[in-house]
């Protein structure tokens, strides 16, 4: 199968906390601009660290741009990186190519280190064909480097702040962002050209990065990106489209681009990100009226409800949210039965789980369920959803509705944090395009 990935592909350099480096960094700036807060942007090191404090006090992730170079620059200088293959797009091609699928990758900026990183098998388009990633970096258009830097914590770290030791509430990652290639979602004319005059043999598209966009670009930025979207759709009703959120600058931001998404099929986001996008929605029954309340603390009942009110918001089909406990699934009867999703999700969830585990999706996934999510299963089949012929999820009918609840797998002592999302959407959106293929046959 060919499937289109873009837009975003870059190296991402990881740094796991440490205090003592930590330290330094921190007293290296002013005291009195570090407040544990969610910056918009990190136009200073006193940005950096009060964004990153309160991603570590919160448990929680996000993705900051910065807004120099030169800031980069001494961010990158501060640390002692380790690099790996990073953006939506690149990670979710490589996993998709060792999956035997053909990935089509948008890859404006594709130097010799990052080429390395990328599997064999993924496609970048050069004069009307595909080639390989090392054939493809030796162009001198395509080379020029972009780094994310990597914050990765783990529950209970203590990092010591002006306002004194803040313990990490859970394991996450902060980014923070220098690229202008990917900020403005560059594609180039031989990727442009190459999809629309093989758009009829490409089987699916799973596109991200419009969360990167700038505060001050996106109404430009966006309207180019939507049009390529739609005209894919248009030349080829058949072609399956998943749309990744990504945690956008801003809630207004995160609005005007879900309005721009009616040629999608599927929307996928995370917790944090469900929250940003459910606004503006109603939340429909989707369990009987005498459902108890949730009491796993994985708060599954809010977030399914509020799933449901957003794909009918945006009248897609399918509407998934991945979070550490459990991936939800909210979809319209018909293209997929609850089956095939369910095995979709389970795909996903053990090749987040492994790569979280062994630093690989072709790891073997750790075998202890995620408490938390085994209890919303439960939780879900006890008001009336029922268990899964085969694996570990459980799914209910309702209204034309198919809802699916899949829990993950508990991985203690995570080797990664980083890109667990995109290898769950990629493994998950292989499993459901084979279904799909399989059917129309």
């Amino acid at each position: 199968m060919k499937i289109i990935c873009a837009y975003p592909v870059n190296l991402d350099a990881l740094y796991d906390l440490g205090e003592e480096r930590i330290s330094r960094f921190i007293q290296s700036a002013d005291p009195s601009g570090i407040k544990s807060e969610m910056k918009g942007s990190i136009r200073s090191r006193e940005d950096l660290i009060s964004s990153l404090l309160y991603c570590i006090q919160q448990g929680s992730g996000a993705e900051i741009l910065v807004e120099s170079q030169q800031l980069a620059e001494e961010i990158e200088a501060s640390f002692p990186w380790s690099f790996r293959l990073g953006g939506n797009a690149g990670i979710m091609a490589n996993l998709l190519a060792e999956l035997g699928a053909r990935p089509i990758l948008n890859a404006p900026a594709l130097e010799p280190r990052l080429a390395a990183l990328l599997h064999p098998g993924v496609g970048i388009p050069v004069s009307g064909r595909l080639m390989g990633p090392t054939l493809a970096a030796e162009r001198p258009d395509l080379s020029s480097e972009v780094l994310h830097f990597v914050f990765q914590f783990k529950e209970s770290d203590r990092i010591p702040s002006p306002q004194g030791p803040i313990s990490a509430a859970k394991d996450n990652r902060f980014i923070a962002t220098y690229d202008p290639v990917n900020t403005r979602m560059v594609s180039n004319q031989d990727f442009d050209a190459y999809c629309q005059d093989h758009i009829q043999e490409i089987d699916g598209a799973i596109l991200s990065g419009f969360h990167l966009a700038p505060r001050d670009r996106y109404r430009e930025i966006f309207p180019p990106r939507i049009e390529q979207i739609r005209s894919w759709k248009e030349a080829n009703p058949n072609i399956f489209i998943h749309v990744e959120m990504g945690s956008f600058q801003s809630q207004k931001i995160a609005r005007h681009f879900l309005r721009l998404l009616e040629k999608a099929d599927s929307l996928g986001l995370n917790e944090d990100e469900l929250e940003t996008a459910t606004e503006e929605c109603s939340y429909p029954d989707l369990l009987p009226s005498s459902t108890p309340a949730d009491t796993s603390g994985s708060q599954w009942q809010e977030r399914m409800r509020k799933a449901a009110g957003l794909r009918e918001h945006l009248g897609i089909f399918r509407v998934s949210v991945h979070t550490r406990d459990y991936i939800l699934s909210i979809m319209a009867e018909g293209k997929l039965t609850a089956d095939e999703e369910l095995l979709s999700l389970q795909k996903g969830a053990d090749a987040a789980a492994a790569l979280a585990a062994t630093g690989s999706a072709k790891g073997m996934p750790p075998e202890e369920i995620n408490p938390r999510g085994l209890e919303a299963k439960r939780e879900f089949c006890r008001q009336g959803a029922e268990a899964a012929g085969v694996g570990r999820g459980a799914f209910h009918k309702r209204d034309g509705l198919v809802v699916s609840l899949m829990p993950s797998l508990l991985a203690r002592e995570p080797r990664i944090t980083v890109g667990l999302g995109d290898t769950a959407t990629a493994a998950t959106f292989y499993k459901e395009l084979q279904a799909i293929k399989r059917d129309r046959i």
